[in-house]
């Protein structure tokens, strides 16, 4: 079974993450604020394919 990876979307996630750790100058800080951005991104993603089902209907 070979899984599909988005190498870009993973890039722009680490990147983020990065960015965010030098921004806050705190681990923990920055992983909270990845771990909100990470539940923004997947209920978006969650509406989005409801939505596009929803059309298909």
């Amino acid at each position: 079974m070979k899984m599909n990876i988005n190498w870009k979307r993973w890039a722009v996630m680490a990147l983020v993450a990065f960015l965010l750790i030098i921004l806050t100058r705190s681990f923990f800080m920055s992983l909270g604020i990845f771990m909100i951005l990470l539940l923004i991104d997947n209920l978006l993603g969650q509406w989005e394919e409801k939505r596009k089902n929803k059309d298909k209907d």
